[in-house]
């Protein structure tokens, strides 16, 4: 790596981040799981022209809409809205023969426990958890909606020489598109660098743009800047974050018997021409027993 010949991280090292800033940096990409519960985004995908690439799916939409409910539902829509993949199930029960046989299956929910907090509020020090979604369509999804993995799951030890999973090149504070406050750094794997999914690190082999959302901690846009996938480059626009989402968003509806919303019509024919005794007048209500 460059920094073991001595050559500096910085492109411009008067003007190289602070360590509080690069700190806040890392913590937040380590908080997604802390600071939203349900979101909806759009992925778009260009490469190194700036065309747009087409996603493998009918149609060949540029742009994918993806709803989220932590902690394993998920809805996805092409841009007309068709639905693409939706979760088949959610929270599904786990019998005695599944809980002996896993590990995994003992494993909570990030939200069910509680991290080490830093002094800006940001997580610190993640506890063992079940963080990955397998039921994520693209797996680099799962790297977007928490990328932990540019900065660990704790701070590096202090006696050795690069403790971080990535080197931080350059840092500063922007706004995207739509007005929101981001984190933009251009970053390279280190030494400890290991990627949540291996067949989709979120980091390339050279220098890779990634901006973090601050509210969310989602990752917003990943440039590739060096290497074979130099100039693809994958952004998210956030629209929505924490608002209600239905079960029915994300399930298969199932088929019924009696469905109670289509209610089937049962007409008796010539029960018009035969009405019945009149009721007394004297009865308390209609239908009611006699005064």
């Amino acid at each position: 790596m460059e920094q073991l010949n001595g050559a500096s991280p910085f492109p411009d090292p008067d003007r190289a981040p602070g360590k509080e800033l690069m700190g806040h940096f890392r913590r937040l990409a380590r908080s997604s799981p802390w600071l939203w519960n349900t979101v909806q985004i759009t992925i778009g995908v260009t490469d190194a022209e700036q065309h747009a690439i087409a996603f493998s799916a009918p149609n060949l939409p540029k742009h994918l809409t993806v709803l989220i409910r932590r902690p394993d539902a998920i809805r996805v829509e092409d841009e007309s809205g068709a639905v693409l993949f939706r979760t088949e199930h959610i929270n599904d029960s786990r019998d005695a023969s599944f809980v002996a046989a896993t590990r995994k299956s003992w494993l909570l929910p990030p939200q069910l426990l509680a991290p080490v907090y830093g002094d800006d509020g940001l997580v610190s020090r993640r506890p063992e958890a079940d963080y990955v979604n397998e039921l994520m369509p693209v797996g680099l999804w799962s790297a977007f909606l928490d990328p932990v993995e540019v900065a660990g799951f704790a701070p590096g030890p202090a006696d050795i020489a690069f403790p971080h999973p990535s080197t931080i090149h350059s840092l500063r504070s922007i706004g995207d598109d739509s007005g929101r406050e981001c984190l933009e750094a251009v970053l390279s794997r280190g030494h400890s660098y290991a990627p949540i999914m291996p067949e989709a690190p979120l980091l390339g082999e050279g220098l890779t743009r990634i901006r973090l959302d601050r509210a969310t901690g989602i990752c917003v846009l990943r440039q590739v800047l060096d290497g074979d996938e130099a100039g693809v480059e994958h952004r998210i626009a956030i629209t929505a974050v924490d608002e209600y989402m239905i079960d029915g968003l994300f399930t298969q509806p199932l088929s019924s018997l009696s469905d109670v919303r289509r209610a089937p019509l049962w007409p008796i024919p010539g029960l018009a021409d035969y009405p019945g005794p009149p009721a007394p007048q004297h009865a308390r209500h209609r239908g009611g027993p006699a005064a």
